[in-house]
């Protein structure tokens, strides 16, 4: 399954902006306004998302699963009914080590050329900004699904370096466009962990949990862990050409010793070659894991 891709700055359609529910109150509230109406109208949309709705009537399915591919635990999504999801809250947990990075994500609104999950809320509240005729750099590193901790402390996790993070990924789509409307199935993102762990997903309770397209739709989602087996450090490569010795290494930092019992030094290089010129006493490298 393809990944999302990230979007690039663009500007918003003259057409109607994508029907969701805010979830600032129980009750949903449908919002249809221009595009092109000003700033306020993206703003608007957008900070509603930061709620999210507690629906109500007739149940339908959805799992969230951990799949282990490229050594990478992706979270994914799979409706069974043919429902359409607006927002996604989610707890990710690993039971050993640490998740280390996010990757892999949609950034901007669902197009018919790239569909998904893009909106999140708090990020683009901190570090978003809507220009002249409504254009968003979409492409900002800070824009994240990350959930920020401040806004809720007692439910969300510690995030990126830690053994939990929250995430909260938003839909947004011109509905004049079906092509433009996300999957059935499709990729959230993808983590990085430290170690191999068992990866783990939830609801988040506090920011709504999963929330539908069509209020009279209660969604039942069901949760699917995965072992996850990130590749072992390792030295990959040595050689000596020119006086020059080049390691190639994976999945960690290099470090450097005159004797095999240490002291081991960092050589600081993380992007898996190293070189130095050869001399006249003991070397010894091994690969530390993050």
């Amino acid at each position: 399954m393809r990944a999302p891709s990230n979007t690039s700055d663009a500007s918003f359609p003259d057409g109607l902006l994508p029907e969701f529910y805010p979830i600032a109150n129980v009750r949903p509230l449908l919002i249809n306004s221009r595009w092109g109406a000003g700033t306020g109208a993206m703003t608007k949309a957008v900070a509603s998302l930061l709620f999210f709705l507690v629906a109500f009537s007739a149940p339908a399915g959805v799992n969230v699963f951990i799949q282990d591919s490229n050594s990478v635990a992706w979270v994914k999504y799979q409706c069974t009914a043919g429902e359409t999801v607006r927002a996604f809250a989610l707890d990710v947990t690993v039971d050993k080590g640490r998740i280390l990075a996010i990757s892999n994500f949609l950034r901007g609104p669902s197009t018919a050329g790239n569909t998904g999950y893009g909106i999140f809320p708090a990020a683009f509240r901190d570090h978003l900004t809507v220009g002249p005729g409504n254009s968003v750099n979409w492409n900002v590193a800070e824009y994240t699904p990350l959930a920020v901790p401040g806004d809720n402390p007692g439910g969300t996790l510690a995030g990126l370096g830690s053994p939990g993070v929250t995430l909260e990924f938003g839909g947004l789509w011109d509905v004049a466009t079906p092509s433009a409307i996300p999957g059935a199935s499709g990729t959230l993102c993808a983590l990085t962990i430290s170690q191999q762990a068992t990866v783990s997903v939830s609801a988040n309770a506090a920011r709504g949990g999963i929330v539908s397209t069509n209020p009279a739709v209660v969604l039942s989602p069901t949760f699917t862990s995965a072992v996850v087996h990130p590749p072992l450090p390792a030295i990959t490569g040595f050689s000596v050409t020119n006086g020059v010795v080049q390691v190639t290494f994976s999945w960690g930092e290099l470090q450097t010793a005159g004797s095999i019992s240490g002291p081991w030094t960092s050589a600081g290089i993380t992007n898996g070659v190293f070189t130095e010129a050869t001399g006249n006493s003991n070397k010894f490298y091994r690969v530390r894991g993050p």
